[in-house]
Formats: structure tokens, sequence, C-alpha cells
């Protein structure tokens, strides 16, 4: 296996998401091949296993349904986010123990590789420790949400492309109750998420292939990606 499988679903209602990925889930269990997701879903609040709906949803679920919006809770780390079209959703399904990761260095990962992507776009961004996700000047661009079972991953990134950006003011998204949010096309990115998503697995793929065990690779292990901390930006 000399990379992990890339396969883009385009516009996927969230639950079957949900269920797609714990498919994928026990597959990978059975001996099948990883494979990476990439989506984009409607209009869904999801909570995660800290969220608390009394106080991080601004509207009742039956105001939120009227505005289109569903609210769905589930079984990833952090609070309350929010997915919608033009807003990129990439779903690694991985098994860490095969590729001799941990959960942080897993972690870091993901957010060096789409720090190196946003870059590419000409977006530089910071990471705040407390609050896990990307920000550039503007605000929060890109949401960072996973689980980890029995050693392998599901759930993933969000990135802000062209996505309605006015929705997130339904939530306290990640408990704060004021955030600012970017997006590509709020700087005047002219950007796709199939597009971004293919920019995206690229960087993965050149990342991930130095940990592919030994017997399955034809070149030279490589060393490590550097797991130094972002910076910390303090203006949020």
């Amino acid at each position: 296996m000399s990379e992990i499988k890339a396969e883009w679903l385009g516009s996927t209602r969230y639950k079957n998401s949900l269920i797609m990925q714990d498919r994928r889930v026990e597959m990978l269990r059975m001996g099948k091949e990883p494979v990476l997701l990439g989506c984009e879903h409607e209009a869904v609040i999801t909570l995660g296993r800290r969220a608390n709906e009394e106080s991080e949803l601004k509207k009742s679920r039956e105001d939120l349904k009227k505005m289109g919006i569903s609210v769905v809770k589930i079984h990833r780390g952090g609070q309350a986010t929010l997915h919608s079209p033009g807003q990129l959703v990439i779903y690694p399904i991985i098994d860490l123990k095969a590729l001799s990761l941990g959960i942080k260095e897993y972690v870091n990962l993901l957010m060096a590789i789409t720090r190196k992507v946003l870059a590419n776009y000409g977006i530089n961004t910071a990471f705040v420790v407390k609050n896990p996700g990307l920000y550039t000047d503007n605000g929060k661009i890109c949401f960072f949400g996973i689980r980890v079972s029995r050693g392998i991953t599901s759930h993933g990134i969000a990135i802000n492309v062209n996505n309605d950006l006015g929705l997130f003011s339904n939530i306290r998204s990640c408990g704060k109750d004021h955030e600012n949010f970017d997006s590509f096309a709020k700087r005047g990115i002219d950007a796709d998420c199939q597009s971004l998503f293919s920019d995206w697995n690229k960087e993965f793929q050149l990342v991930f292939s130095q940990f592919l065990p030994k017997e399955e690779s034809k070149e030279l292990k490589k060393p490590r990606f550097p797991l130094t901390r972002p910076p910390e930006n303090n203006k949020k």
C-alpha cells in the first residue's frame, strides 16, 4: 500500500456520513484498507461529548428546524459546531496502531497538514491551545473534532470555504459566547470544496506515507513530521 485511498463523496447527508464512517471503521477492523473521505453537509449542528445542549444552542430545536438546521448528538470530542454547504469536511478512517501513531501526534499532524495547505492559498493560521482549531486574523477558519475507538479514527476536520458564516450565530461555537469566523470566500479566494480536498489529500499522503509499515513501503522511512506546537494566537 503506497497511499491511503481517498474518496470524494460530494454533498452527503450528515446522518448518512455517520453510518458510512461506522461501516468503514468495522471494515478496517476486518482487514480492509483505510480511507480518507471528503464531503459537504446540509446545515446541521453537531454536539460533541462535552456539549451542553441547553447552553450551547442559542435557539430551540423547533426554531432551528424551521430554519432548515438539524441538531445531532454524536460521539466525537469537543462541543458544538456547525456544518453547512460550502464547508469542506474530511473524515480520515485510519488505524493509528498500525501506523505507530499516538492520538496527540495524529492531531498535531492533521493541524500541520491543514496549516500548510491553507498557507499555499495565502492563508496564514495560528492554533489556539484551549480551543482546537485554526484561526486567521479575521477569525476561526478550521475545526477539529475526532474520535478514536480502539486505535481507529473517525470524524475529523471542517474547513470554511464558501459556506454561510452567519449560521454560526445559532450556537456557542466550541463553548464560546462570541466568536469570529473566516472563510476562503470572505478573504476573496476562489476555491471549491472538491479542489481543496484534492490539495489536502496530496499533502496528507505525503506526510502519512512516512508511517506506512516498513514491509509495505518501497522507500526508506523518513524522519517523523516535526511535532512542534504551532504558535498560540492570544488575540482571540
